[in-house]
């Protein structure tokens, strides 16, 4: 994803709506590459109102190895910038249970081994037909809690939605017990990735500064950490596994 930046102040808030100032920072014709090493692909932009900005460069024709670099090269009218990240081994659940803690609720439990404490983590999930990952409340972690090379994480529901607007407002109240709810019909998707110290700083800082969203007195005064030259942002790899589940009961999910 790539935009310019945009400066929110009293005047910019009466003068244009949230989507035109979104809609006026996007970069549609700019050069994206990567570079792995051995051979370069250039990115290609379009329109996906599944993301925000709903604007994103991409490709299917590099897929990304555990411990190979890839270097990221961003132009737009003169302007340049650059990262490079390296892909981390891949994290993967043992198990997952999932267990009806009230009626039409689920709690998620995942199993993990071959933990190391300098190991960092993140933990995602999104509906099974959605495109988009949402990062599940308290999915930033760290190895340094394994016993003996294992650890158990709640994997607690994120709020489900299009472009940050509640797509089930008319049914029921957020769950404040961050749980999944049941369906038969409606499945999740559920990932866990290993992440370099760079993206940990990023995500970690990101949740924070969600949790303490709308706050009066928890303002945000700076920028998140990243790892772009010339320009703000994060460029980073994910060693990453994939679970599909459908809760209709309770039950345990080997891997």
């Amino acid at each position: 994803m790539l935009h310019k930046s945009y400066v929110v102040d009293e005047d910019s808030k009466s003068r244009a709506s949230l989507q035109s100032i979104i809609g006026g920072q996007l970069i549609t014709f700019g050069r994206v590459t990567i570079f792995d090493g051995t051979d370069s692909v250039i990115l290609t932009g379009r329109l996906d109102t599944n993301y925000m900005p709903p604007y994103i460069y991409s490709t299917t024709e590099l897929e990304g190895v555990v411990g190979k670099t890839y270097t990221l090269h961003a132009t737009y009218q003169g302007y340049n910038a650059t990262a490079s990240t390296t892909i981390p081994n891949t994290a993967r659940f043992d198990s997952i249970r999932a267990q009806e803690i009230e009626p039409d609720l689920m709690r998620l439990t995942g199993y993990i081994s071959g933990v190391k404490h300098d190991s960092r983590y993140l933990l995602m999930a999104k509906l099974l037909h959605e495109r988009q990952y949402k990062l599940c409340p308290l999915g930033v972690f760290s190895g340094e809690q394994a016993q003996n090379g294992k650890m158990t994480v709640t994997i607690y529901c994120p709020k489900f939605g299009k472009l940050g607007f509640d797509n089930n407002n008319d049914k029921k109240d957020i769950n404040t017990k961050m749980a999944f709810p049941k369906s038969d019909e409606q499945g999740y998707s559920i990932k866990i990735a290993q992440i370099d110290q760079t993206a940990y700083d990023y995500w970690d800082q990101f949740a924070a500064q969600s949790l303490t969203q709308g706050v009066l007195f928890m303002t945000v005064y700076k920028n998140l950490p990243g790892n772009i030259n010339n320009g703000l942002g994060i460029w980073y790899g994910m060693g990453s596994s994939e679970y599909h589940l459908r809760l209709t009961q309770s039950k345990t999910f080997i891997f």
